[in-house]
């Protein structure tokens, strides 16, 4: 029996769903694996004005304290009542400032990420990289070396490393025997790869076989969304949260605080079962000569330290920041240029994704996530914290508190 107050919950998101689906080609649910019924409910109701969706988050709110549900339990579902009421503010034409819109919609500060870390990705790369010219030119001749041209390549390179990445997870975390998930390659979408949670411990995996991928860049894809990234903490969650302790809150997604949590988890995962040089090792090993690359030459754990760390992800917040501030594209191209290796073609493609107003949200969950996280994995006792980010209904406000308690 579900509580009432959770599914005028659910009932509320999926409501929201429907509605932004109108506006933008991002769901505001991800994914819904929770009773069938009540999706169905919603698809033979008339669609309620944005007015009506806010005063109905705003009265769940109201009445969540009153439900007397346990601490973090009821502190995750305040924050996402709050993600839900701002998006509705949205919906209806309400002038939001920036910061209320980001931390009312991912409890979060909009920080701006400092451009030294970006300098120090980039130093790394120099370093990695032979030869002393142009950096941006050496980069784009690494991505030309180890493309990955055929996509029955990529499909069975990537099979292997999430059978090594499932591998090491385990070490680390007791998984349903059960779980699994399906390959599907794809064509024309934005995306390299993408995760589709689906229930039941199942995930429909998707890899773009038009975008051109490398062996450094397809193992970090698989760990971030496989093992130990998105597949692993949806699968947690069901068997924990949901199953274990009853929260059908936890069957469904949405894009808020949560989704900082999950892009958190998934932005270190690689780095949670692979050093650096254990990478190199592993990709020597196992992929490079099957691939036809020889990268001898290089000092590939400053690569894959330095792609690790994502330099146009984290930008984006950045990006996301001079968007809202009314400053023009080729401000913003100029500035990307300026902290990455990538061409002005690939900058203008992730400045013309900013323009999604859902898209400019999601774009700082990945270096917020991280930057949350981070610390809480450093010590002796990483896995026993990343098991609890796995299993617990946690949220941003929280992991802050956790690191003035010292890992808590």
């Amino acid at each position: 029996m579900i509580p009432p107050w959770i599914e005028e919950y659910i009932l509320l998101a999926l409501r929201m769903d429907q509605a932004f689906r109108r506006l933008d080609d991002w769901p505001f649910v991800d994914f819904f694996y929770g009773p069938s019924e009540l999706k169905a409910r919603i698809e033979k109701e008339e669609e309620p004005p944005a007015e009506v969706l806010a005063r109905a988050a705003i009265t769940l709110g109201d009445t969540l304290p009153s439900q007397n549900f346990e601490r973090d339990r009821a502190g995750f579902l305040e924050k996402q009542i709050s993600a839900m009421e701002t998006l509705c503010r949205k919906l209806s034409g309400q002038r939001v400032i920036l910061q209320e819109v980001i931390q009312g919609y991912l409890d979060l500060e909009p920080t701006w990420q400092p451009e030294s870390d970006f300098k120090q990705a980039l130093d790394l790369l120099d370093q990695a990289l032979p030869g002393t010219g142009d950096l941006r030119a050496r980069y784009q001749r690494f991505r030309e070396e180890t493309a990955l041209r055929r996509p029955e390549l990529v499909l069975s390179l990537a099979s292997r490393m999430v059978a090594e990445a499932r591998r090491r997870t385990r070490r680390f975390l007791e998984l349903p025997e059960e779980e699994a998930f399906d390959f599907h390659a794809v064509r024309e979408v934005s995306y390299g790869a993408a995760n589709w949670y689906l229930g039941g411990y199942r995930s429909r995996l998707e890899l773009n076989i038009d975008r051109p991928a490398s062996p450094f860049s397809l193992l970090y894809q698989m760990c971030h969304e496989a093992y130990p990234g998105h597949h692993t903490e949806f699968v947690m969650k069901e068997k924990h949260l949901y199953l274990d302790r009853g929260f059908t809150e936890q069957s469904l997604f949405i894009v808020g605080p949560q989704l900082v949590i999950a892009e958190g988890i998934a932005s270190l995962a690689q780095e949670m079962i692979f050093t650096p040089e254990e990478a190199e090792v592993w990709l020597k090993a196992q992929n490079l000569a099957e691939a036809g690359i020889a990268l001898n030459h290089l000092d590939l754990p400053k690569v894959i330290q330095a792609l690790g760390a994502n330099m146009l992800d984290d930008l984006e917040s950045n990006l996301a920041l001079m968007l809202w501030d009314g400053r023009s594209d080729e401000e913003l191209v100029a500035y990307a240029m300026a902290y990455t290796p990538f061409t002005g073609e690939q900058i203008r493609r992730t400045v013309q994704s900013l323009k999604s107003p859902l898209r400019q949200i999601y774009a700082f969950t990945y270096s917020q996530g991280k930057r949350l996280m981070r610390p809480l994995l450093q010590g002796a006792n990483r896995w026993q914290v990343f098991r609890r980010l796995l299993t617990e209904p946690v949220y941003p406000s929280l992991l802050a508190e956790w690191s003035k308690a010292g890992g808590r």
